[in-house]
């Protein structure tokens, strides 16, 4: 439950201190992505790693909603954000991406 809620409690710390600006404006990644797989992936095993069960389509979905450069953003920080190394409020993701990550914790069906 550790490296999972370490790296959720990231992704939620980031709001209060996220800019209004860096949004892209682009849409959401797309399924096909291997950057969203390979955050959904991390999120999947962070979450077994903590005996946490997680819907990987719920996962898959919140992942997709992010902008690319969002996405870009997570993957290029993602050892750091599960190993809690990497602050996510200096990774600049755009508010709509923070609410996205945040959205995660709905996908956590029990702990």
């Amino acid at each position: 439950m550790k490296k999972f809620v370490g790296l959720m409690v990231s992704a939620v710390a980031v709001i209060g201190l996220s800019s209004c600006g860096g949004d892209d404006g682009g849409s959401g990644s797309g399924s096909g992505s291997g950057d969203a797989k390979k955050v959904v992936d991390a999120l999947i095993s962070s979450a077994a790693e903590s005996d946490v069960t997680i819907d990987q389509a719920c996962v898959s979905d919140v992942v997709n909603k992010l902008s690319e450069a969002d996405l870009a953003l997570v993957v290029g920080n993602l050892a750091g954000l599960v190993d809690g190394s990497v602050d996510m409020a200096t990774l600049e993701i755009s508010e709509e991406g923070v609410a996205a990550l945040q959205s995660t914790f709905d996908c956590a069906v029990g702990s």
